[in-house]
């Protein structure tokens, strides 16, 4: 019987490279197209929140699971089957004819990424094993950081040049020559001895908790956020948590391994990073918004006015990451909080007449200081577990990474449509020359989220349209500015975390 052909590691992970492109750059490019998606199916500032967070989501609650899976069954299939997935619903994504056919969709393209994301590292530990690993690891850093930086240019040219359907095609062509490629290239791995359990109990809690929080804080301001069904979501979520918990320390094999959290750098690291991806995604979602909503700026525009942020991150973190030492780190990870506190605020004061040119300074410090915690804090968190834990501890850093942006988008998304649907109101009741019924149309219509071009004002007498408009958009900017400056408080929780990680590493007895 002939042997596999072996194929150079390189190559290996040439193929990875293109699968991780995908799923990275799918989380940047998305929030340039948000503001056309909105417009095209006349969504509310909810839905939209639901295509970014669906998809965040669904990697927080499967990527360590999925992860568990491939070293039973098999790391190349599930990678392959990741693939076949994330390919076969951008597709869908792309040709969605309603906004529930884009989420529904993006739940099936977040459980191809997440069976994908956890096996290229596995994969790549496989192939690289008689070295090269460290030169292989910073490769797959690089694509990374490419990836994101190149979210915002190209999600800006496949908007305005084509339509907002392509971000999610365009990885069609990407998906089928990694899946051929992977296919033929790849060679299976597993774990033998590894243990088949798996966590379903810790799975559903989890899944229900997130779930539930999520929801609340989306849809609180269309409920009401004292509706008994928000308080309800809000109770689940908090019972969620608590059994989610009380499942780990009793399970013998746990989803999460909850010891670990008893070292205090681990932990105090995990909360930096989720406040890290909390400013990031949070800030980026509202960001384009403003820029394409209320200013008027194209995708490509967008694209190029956000890119220093990327860009800043990209050229700092490797060097953040080769000068953090385990006694400079708590000082470099303060100090990047700090930076990104100053940047955010410098971006809360926000209005119709802002310019393009005054937000390149602030936006390119946040990706300085963005830059400056990455790397270090995952170099934290990884030297405070133990090294037969360093599977579990990764595991961990990637899900507190997820759920920290998609708090960002949900929190900060709350705190806009709250304080927006209030300045209205008054804004309105203010107005001597609108009508009651003229009233009552601008806030069904805030209702249901429209505020873009697509606005039914129809209802309106047109020469009051222009004017309701603009305080709509005075209000947008104003309620932005309010959600940065609650962003800011968070850095603060940042700069207080980064103190609490001790100089010493390895608290954690190995068990």
């Amino acid at each position: 019987m002939p042997t596999k052909r072996k194929y150079n590691k390189w190559f290996v992970l040439a193929v990875l490279s293109i699968a991780l492109f995908m799923i990275n750059l799918d989380i940047t490019i998305v929030n340039i197209a948000l503001p056309a998606i909105m417009d095209d199916f006349k969504a509310s500032l909810a839905d939209i929140e639901w295509v970014v967070n669906v998809y965040i989501l669904g990697f927080a609650v499967t990527l360590i699971t999925l992860g568990r899976l491939g070293d039973i069954f098999g790391r190349k299939r599930l990678f392959i089957i990741g693939l076949i997935v994330f390919t076969i619903s951008s597709f869908f994504c792309g040709v969605s004819q309603s906004i529930e056919m884009l989420i529904i969709s993006r739940v099936f393209q977040a459980l191809g990424g997440a069976a994908m994301m956890p096996t290229t590292l596995a994969l790549i530990n496989v192939a690289f094993k008689d070295g090269g690993r460290g030169q292989a690891m910073g490769i797959w850093g690089a694509v990374s950081g490419a990836a994101s930086a190149l979210g915002p240019i190209v999600g800006g040219l496949l908007v305005h040049h084509l339509s907002w359907g392509y971000i999610f095609l365009v990885n069609i062509p990407l998906g089928i020559i990694a899946i051929i490629l992977g296919l033929i290239i790849i060679e299976e791995s597993k774990e033998h001895l590894v243990s088949r359990y798996i966590d379903f109990p810790g799975i559903i809690a989890a899944t229900v908790a997130l779930f539930s929080l999520t929801f609340a804080l989306i849809e609180g301001q269309k409920f009401g956020w004292s509706s008994p069904l928000i308080i309800s979501l809000f109770i689940v979520s908090l019972l969620g948590f608590a059994a989610f918990i009380l499942i780990e320390k009793r399970s013998k094999l746990p989803l999460i391994d909850l010891k670990l959290f008893t070292n205090r750098s681990f932990s105090a690291g995990n909360v930096l990073n989720a406040l890290l991806m909390f400013s990031l995604m949070g800030i980026l979602f509202l960001l384009v918004l403003f820029l394409e909503i209320v200013l008027g700026f194209s995708a490509i525009k967008t694209g190029l006015v956000i890119l220093p942020m990327p860009l800043a991150v990209l050229l700092i973190a490797p060097f953040a990451g080769k000068f953090a030492d385990k006694k400079t780190s708590r000082w470099i990870l303060a100090t990047g909080m700090a930076i990104i506190g100053i940047s955010i605020f410098l971006l809360s004061h926000l209005s119709l007449d802002t310019t393009w040119q005054s937000l390149i300074f602030p936006l390119t410090l946040s990706g300085i200081g963005m830059g400056l915690v990455m790397a270090p804090v995952s170099t934290v968190i990884m030297a405070a577990a133990p090294l037969e834990k360093s599977g579990a501890a990764s595991g961990i850093m990637s899900t507190t990474r997820q759920i920290g942006s998609f708090l960002g988008i949900g929190v900060l998304g709350a705190v806009l449509q709250t304080h927006l649907i209030g300045y209205v109101k008054t804004a309105l009741n203010n107005s001597a020359i609108l009508t009651e019924e003229m009233k009552n149309i601008i806030i069904n219509t805030m209702g249901k989220g429209g505020f873009s071009s697509g606005v039914d004002l129809s209802g309106i007498p047109e020469e009051f349209q222009a004017e309701i408009m603009r305080m709509f958009f005075s209000g947008f900017a104003e309620s932005l500015n309010t959600a940065m400056q609650v962003a800011v408080l968070f850095c603060i929780i940042g700069i207080i975390s980064a103190f609490l990680i001790s100089n010493k590493s390895n608290e954690v007895k190995k068990t």
